[in-house]
């Protein structure tokens, strides 16, 4: 069920309801605050009212007692049964107050004195209802009532006003309390928001960032890892399309390098015949040459030798493109085969009149061989062939923290900034063109020495793009990869 409710249909689906989770804390969070606001303006308006009540009911016993002491005392002078009438309607009305405040006053002192009030009031009423004791009170006696009942009321007063601060404080403290309650709901409320926005984002972001991998694994011509989409429906589908369009991208990988194969194999047959051919004709085998037919024979051979390095080039790509092979490794010195390289070109390097400098540090690791060797031939061959006439070629290597660092630096036009990365792809050659006449390559070369160079752990960087002439930078690690793994265990 989760897992249905996390993986939706569509990624607007996933969204909306990342944005549902995320916001329904904050939608609890508004909810019981209203709830608190409410629940203390209720317990204000209650307060309030019972306080409004209590003040009016201590000026009401005020009030009453002043005009039953006057009724009282008009009753005793005059005799008049409408004063008594009169006295007995404002009795009825002060106890009905007293029944009031002891509903709003529940503590224990303040009934007691509500109690004495009332006792006292119907002690004094009864006197003055029945005629037999009527005539033993006088003035004095009544006043004297009313001054204890007065006393009486304004104790009533100060609880009254002392109820309105009890009520006062506990609002306060349920203000306190509520405010404290909010408090450690939005610091418990922001954590869980942020939780589930992390968690929606990574489940939305995971799918969108696995798709931008894959498509720059088919750009960088990695088809030897299945893609696979989490997510929404809508984005696996696309991973399955992106999966299909791996596969014919496999296919086809697979069938141009078995083209190449099939080409290369099938250029070697007539190539090695057209070689001998020119090395019978220049050893004059079926008869004396003259100077122009020398010359011919000359660019025969050279042309021969030429076409035979571009396809050995194919033939090296193509092993590249197919199952890696493992590295002959061996103990080899980096001056030796920077030496014996660079005198594999020198007759290039002579017909160009190049200032070719060395500065080689002792450099040994194991490698292979015949792959080290051709990664710098390429790269030496490069260098030699887009170098201007009288340029300079230069080749250093060093040794520092394990690796090994090899540069190979010209004169020539220089790689443009912007083909740095391209000029490793298959097939693709640089913008620049060389002005020595020579036949142009196959676009191979920088390609498979870098393939080469991974082979070994290692790396090709372009240490100078932009700007006249180039320098390319081979940097491979002393221990080969699987000796530096079981170094690590």
């Amino acid at each position: 069920m989760l897992r249905r409710l996390l993986s939706p249909r569509s990624t607007l689906s996933l969204t909306l309801l990342g944005f549902s989770v995320v916001t329904l804390p904050l939608f609890v969070a508004l909810g019981l605050t209203a709830f608190y606001v409410d629940r203390i303006a209720e317990q204000g308006r209650t307060s309030v009212n019972s306080a409004a009540q209590a003040m009016l009911g201590s000026s009401r016993l005020s009030q009453a007692l002043n005009g039953m002491e006057r009724n009282a005392r008009q009753y005793l002078l005059l005799g008049e049964m409408e004063l008594l009438t009169s006295y007995q309607d404002n009795h009825e009305s002060f106890q009905a107050t007293i029944d009031r405040l002891s509903e709003l006053m529940a503590d224990s002192e303040s009934q007691a004195t509500l109690d004495a009030i009332g006792t006292r009031e119907s002690a004094l009423y009864a006197k003055l209802s029945a005629s037999d004791e009527r005539a033993a009170l006088d003035q004095k006696d009544v006043v004297d009532g009313f001054d204890r009942l007065r006393d009486l009321a304004t104790q009533i007063r100060a609880d009254g006003r002392a109820l309105v601060d009890a009520e006062v404080d506990h609002m306060q403290g349920m203000a306190t309390t509520t405010k404290h309650w909010l408090f450690w709901l939005g610091a418990g409320l922001i954590p869980l928001t942020l939780l589930s926005s992390a968690v929606f984002t990574a489940l939305i972001a995971r799918p969108i960032r696995r798709l931008d991998q894959a498509i720059h694994q088919l750009g960088d011509s990695g088809f030897d890892h299945r893609i696979a989409i989490d997510g929404p429906e809508d984005l696996r589908a696309l991973g399955e399309r992106l999966e299909w369009l791996r596969q014919r991208l496999k296919e086809l990988e697979n069938e141009k390098a078995r083209f190449l194969r099939h080409v290369s194999h099938e250029l070697k047959t007539p190539l090695t015949a057209i070689r001998e051919s020119g090395a019978l004709l220049d050893s004059e085998t079926a008869g004396p040459l003259n100077d122009e037919q020398r010359e011919i024979t000359g660019i025969l051979n050279d042309s021969g030798r030429q076409l035979q390095g571009l396809i050995e080039n194919l033939l090296d790509f193509a092993r590249t493109q197919t199952q890696r092979q493992p590295l002959a490794l061996s103990e080899v010195d980096i001056a030796e085969i920077v030496r014996a390289v660079l005198r594999d070109h020198q007759p290039e390097s002579r017909a160009k009149a190049l200032v070719v400098r060395t500065h080689l540090r002792p450099c040994r690791l194991r490698a292979d061989e015949t792959k080290l060797k051709t990664i710098l031939d390429n790269l030496i061959s490069n260098a030699v062939k887009f170098s201007p006439q009288e340029g300079h070629l230069t080749v250093t290597a060093i040794e520092s923290r394990g690796w090994i660092s090899i540069t190979i630096t010209d004169t020539g036009p220089g790689i443009p900034a912007e083909e740095g990365q391209r000029i490793f792809e298959a097939f693709v050659q640089g913008g620049m063109t060389n002005t020595g006449g020579q036949v142009k390559g196959s676009g191979l070369g920088l390609s498979i020495a870098r393939e080469y160079a991974r082979a070994h752990g290692g790396h090709i960087v372009i240490a100078q793009p932009g700007g006249r002439g180039s320098r390319i930078r081979v940097e491979l690690p002393q221990k080969p990869p699987e000796q530096r793994q079981a170094s690590s265990d």
